[in-house]
């Protein structure tokens, strides 16, 4: 029973965050929604904040999961980038990049929460540079900086383009960018077979 109830605590989280916001989730709208007294949420995890936390990472440890292995059967940097288009697709459609939005921007006047959300962010890192490394690593462009520094620039990208999609106008204009990188990273496969590199 406690596994359950937290278990949907942490879903009503995740739906509060997606539907009401970060400023929307609190303690009774997420009650509601888990069908429980809120009083267990600080029973379960003290803070709200915490109830927050536990659902992004438990959003973020599902997908990273899923694209691991997706990421291990990437060999080109199209292939590396087609895979970063899925998943913003996937954010999209699933609110992910509602939740990691809403999350970012509530932790800005919260230091502390802050540096958690980030924390989450490092096994992205870290998946990217594994990738990078492996893809990348012999190629000139692997040379022009290192992997970190790549996987870094990759997820910040990430982050960046989740706020643009959430807060912009035109939701389809990363995917239109993510597209042109796919494009671009075949002709530097192309011009790099050409070159014997």
């Amino acid at each position: 029973m406690t596994s359950d109830t937290k278990d949907r605590l942490v879903q009503a989280a995740l739906e509060a965050l997606k539907t009401k916001g970060f400023a929307g989730a609190s303690a009774r709208t997420i009650a509601s929604l888990a069908g429980v007294n809120p009083g267990l949420i600080f029973y379960y995890f003290g803070t709200v904040d915490e109830l927050l936390i536990a659902a992004l990472q438990e959003s973020s440890e599902d997908r990273l999961r899923r694209y691991r292995t997706a990421s291990e059967q990437v060999h080109n940097p199209r292939e590396l980038v087609a895979l970063l288009r899925e998943i913003y697709r996937e954010d999209v459609e699933s609110g992910h990049i509602r939740v990691v939005s809403e999350m970012v921007s509530g932790s800005v006047a919260r230091p502390e929460m802050g540096e958690r959300v980030m924390g989450l962010m490092e096994p992205w890192v870290a998946l990217a540079e594994s990738s990078v490394e492996r893809i990348l690593g012999n190629s000139p462009v692997g040379a022009l900086a290192s992997t970190r520094d790549l996987a870094f620039a990759g997820v910040t990208f990430y982050l960046g383009a989740n706020l643009v999609s959430y807060l912009g106008t035109d939701p389809e204009a990363v995917d239109r960018l993510l597209e042109g990188a796919e494009r671009a990273a075949g002709l530097l496969e192309l011009l790099e077979a050409g070159t014997g590199e």
